[in-house]
């Protein structure tokens, strides 16, 4: 019993110092790049030692991979968080584009590096976050459906089929990232929003 608690109690440590590093890392990339950012500032940053480091991450390559992987996974619990709640058809459209692209805003899109981060060649590949983008179209997909069976929008009375009417939506969503701050962005969001469901809305 007591070795199981000695071992239970060191993978949380193991956990908690991983989960520090990653926080760390993702601090630091956003801040410098990636390119600028050596392991030795990660390992100063997360208060660990550099071999400590290393235990847990073969290389800068293994270390942003794993924090993209987490990235993408906080996206699809965000997606499922909101997927759950009962909302109104365009707060939770507005919710789902949050979701993701306020998360990816906030967290990369905003850093003055985000064009590095994004680059495929630091495996911000479409392996890790393709699942994440089917998720999120069927999400959307899903909301603007229940919308139809409510009676609420007509996406053929635009001339659009439902998934037209989806990809069509996130395009335009994706026209807030050039938003200057958060605030502007979830500005730019609403409104996107707002008027991408007005053209959907069923007429009497």
């Amino acid at each position: 019993m007591a070795a199981r608690i000695q071992e239970e109690t060191a993978a949380k440590a193991g956990a908690d110092k991983r989960a520090l590093i990653l926080d760390a890392a993702l601090d630091l990339f956003r801040h410098y790049g990636y390119r600028r950012t050596s392991m030795e500032d990660i390992a100063r940053a997360a208060n660990v030692a550099k071999g400590t480091l290393y235990i847990y991450f073969k290389s800068k390559d293994e270390l942003f991979e794993a924090l993209a992987r987490q990235l993408a996974g906080r996206i699809e619990s965000n997606l499922q968080a909101v997927a759950g709640r009962d909302l109104e058809t365009e707060a939770k459209i507005l919710a789902l584009l949050d979701a993701k692209l306020g998360f990816m805003y906030r967290w990369v899109l905003s850093s003055p590096h985000a064009a590095e981060l994004l680059d495929s060649k630091v495996k911000l590949s479409e392996d890790i976050f393709g699942p994440v983008d089917k998720s999120f179209r069927a999400a959307v997909t899903r909301a603007l459906k229940d919308g139809v069976r409510q009676g609420e929008l007509d996406p053929k009375a635009a001339g659009l089929t439902l998934d037209g009417a989806a990809d069509t939506l996130i395009a335009a969503a994706h026209g807030a990232e050039g938003a200057g701050d958060e605030a502007e962005f979830r500005d730019r969001l609403t409104r996107i929003v707002r008027l991408g469901l007005r053209g959907l809305r069923k007429t009497a």
